[in-house]
């Protein structure tokens, strides 16, 4: 199983790079050093002791922005400017609704993530869980997930990196042309069975400074 070379980060907190990421020696700036450990967060993890969350062996975290064409995630600015002064890659992630069209879905996360140079690229959520039902089947939703992803690539200049389950990514993505997109893959039970850019391993990881669960990543080889 080979996963991918590593992740681009472009267009999205101009911070100096963290000595624990160093620029890779292709001179390709923003990769994600293969084997990094990173956290996805959320609100629903709760107000977040960054200070304690800082001692621990990370590079890099997904917050999430938005979802669907309205909700702004309340804890998302503060927890973007406390991670960037920790010197970790950050990035942003949109729930995406498959009932709502992709344009205003755009229009809500840019409105709330800036153009930040040096940052991952932007993550679109795919999954099942929580979400709703396609709106005039399945071709049509495509249809506006392919808008979505257009107006993001246009505002960051990056391929979004699309995070999804296995079994969304058949039933769905499969065959469907999203192939210049970074997968960031939710596998529980083992590494995942093809190329991947992100692999989430756990959800049930346990870190200094936040209370509960946290789901726990690692960046592909």
């Amino acid at each position: 199983m080979q996963a991918l070379a590593g992740l681009f980060l472009t267009g999205m907190t101009a911070c100096s790079p963290p000595a624990r990421a160093p620029e890779p020696e292709t001179g390709r700036p923003g990769l994600l050093p293969p084997g990094a450990e990173g956290i996805d967060l959320s609100h629903h993890n709760g107000r977040v002791d960054w200070a304690r969350l800082g001692t621990e062996p990370f590079q890099f975290v997904y917050l999430k922005a938005t979802e669907g064409t309205d909700h702004a995630d309340p804890q998302f600015q503060a927890n973007w400017q406390a991670a960037t002064r920790l010197g970790w890659r950050v990035g942003a992630y949109h729930f995406y609704l498959l009932c709502r069209d992709g344009a205003p879905q755009a229009e809500n996360f840019i409105r709330q993530v800036e153009v930040r140079p040096g940052t991952l690229p932007p993550a679109v959520d795919l999954e099942h869980a929580h979400n709703c039902r396609a709106r005039g089947g399945r071709e049509a939703a495509l249809a506006e997930l392919r808008v979505f992803l257009s107006a993001l690539e246009a505002e960051y200049g990056a391929a979004a990196v699309i995070y999804t389950t296995p079994a969304f990514q058949a039933e769905w993505l499969e065959g469907e042309g999203f192939e210049a997109h970074p997968v960031w893959i939710r596998s529980l039970g083992g590494p995942p069975q093809g190329p991947y850019a992100i692999w989430q391993y756990s959800m049930k990881g346990k870190v200094a400074g936040v209370e509960g669960q946290v789901d726990l990543n690692r960046a592909g080889d």
